[in-house]
């Protein structure tokens, strides 16, 4: 169909283009940590420019750039901030593609970050693309923020833009991959790391130390068996209970000397009104207690790492009826109101005062039980690339529907 016949479309979406850009931006190894974001930048701030944008780079950290476009409304209109992260989780084992190759196989493109969320990025991308492509202005301002660091917390990203005072918005839309979910809460995050000092002595006689591994494992042990199930009272209507994971442990130098040190980190998930102090507090009185009551000579010390604060909106707020109803003129189905367990960029908006929506391009299987499920971060990570595409129509539509379009 020759774009002549398309004059009356609101928008045209290029399929084509879309898909070699997402490959473009897959095959760029963006892992964080370190990050790595500055050739999606490049990418990004190009494209932007192209379709009109004026874009600007500001770097949180050396090395750590975030992409604002900013695009004015041809007329009276609020302002609309669409965000997507750059970054991606390392790639993990028993890939059985290369894992930043972007292989196209039966619709669907592989690679790490496919999905989570260079998917998103590409369609809101496309749908401004499609709008320009069929001579629609809109009335309102949108902004375009690719950032830094969402997989790590999001203080050099999101977090930076909101803390510097660089984005403002009547409302939001951040483009993770929520496929028929409009998502209207997600869990936070505190971080700790917990050493845990002995006394070394020589492996033949560790009766003359104290092994701190072993302190570390009784630890470890009672915030399995004790602390994560006294948790599970604590409920919300969309997320799970709050969860602890022993995220990674290390300690001792030698096979034949008792471990004067031992380290490990836990991921305690928060949910909305939880107070991460208070979860704080009860994590270093399990390990006080157990501490006490032994009899050797050992210590604990606690560092909080990272923390990151639940995020929800109203369900019934208009920004979330828009992303639905968008969804279901392009789909033809309902969107469902959902939430996702991880945590994600949207806290910071929120705790700004925008109203802010998730949503963006997934598609449920069958094999999806866990309503909370994506393949983010697992091997074969993936997109279905028709699924992209309508995302960047629904973009479209929701753009058109809450900025309006200049007559």
């Amino acid at each position: 169909m020759k774009l002549a016949e398309l004059k009356d479309e609101k928008y045209i979406i290029d399929e084509v283009s879309l898909n070699r850009f997402l490959t473009k931006l897959v095959q760029i190894p963006s892992i964080n940590p370190p990050g790595n974001e500055g050739p999606v930048a490049t990418v990004i701030s190009d494209k932007l420019e192209s379709l009109g944008f004026k874009v600007e780079i500001v770097e949180a950290a050396p090395g750590r750039p975030n992409v604002i476009g900013r695009l004015p409304g041809k007329g009276e209109g609020p302002t609309l901030l669409l965000n997507g992260h750059m970054d991606v989780q390392p790639p993990g084992n028993h890939w059985t593609h290369d894992p930043f190759g972007a292989t196209l196989k039966d619709g669907m493109l592989y690679g790490q970050g496919a999905m989570d969320m260079k998917a998103g990025l590409a369609a809101i991308i496309y749908a401004l693309d499609g709008l320009k492509r069929a001579n629609q202005e809109l009335a309102g301002d949108i902004i375009v923020t690719a950032v830094a660091d969402e997989v790590c917390g999001g203080h050099l990203g999101t977090g930076f833009l909101v803390s510097e005072g660089l984005v403002s918005a009547d409302m939001a839309v951040v483009c993770e991959p929520t496929g028929d979910t409009v998502r209207v809460a997600h869990r936070g995050a505190l971080w700790l790391e917990i050493e845990v000092i002995g006394k070394s002595a020589h492996g033949g006689r560790p009766w003359l130390g104290v092994n701190a591994i072993s302190k570390a494992a009784r630890i470890v042990t009672a915030i399995e068996d004790d602390l994560v199930p006294s948790l599970q009272h604590i409920t919300h209507p969309l997320l799970p209970a709050p969860t602890i994971n022993i995220g990674a442990l290390e300690g001792g130098t030698k096979v034949n000397l008792v471990a004067d040190r031992a380290v490990f980190q836990i991921d305690r998930r928060l949910l909305p009104g939880e107070d991460a102090e208070i979860a704080q507090s009860q994590i270093a009185k399990l390990c006080k207690d157990i501490c006490a009551v032994d009899p050797e000579d050992w210590s604990v010390e606690i560092r909080q790492t990272m923390h990151v604060t639940p995020g929800e909106i109203d369900p019934d707020h208009s920004i979330i009826k828009a992303c639905q109803s968008a969804h279901a003129k392009i789909t033809g189905t309902p969107a469902l109101i959902g939430s996702t367990a991880g945590f994600e960029d949207a806290h910071f908006l929120l705790d700004a005062g925008i109203p802010t929506a998730m949503y963006g391009p997934y598609r449920r299987t069958d094999a999806d039980k866990d309503p909370h499920f994506t393949n983010s971060g697992m091997a074969d990570e993936c997109v279905n690339t028709k699924d992209v595409a309508q995302a960047a129509r629904i973009y479209a539509e929701l753009m058109i529907d809450l900025l309006g379009v200049s007559p």
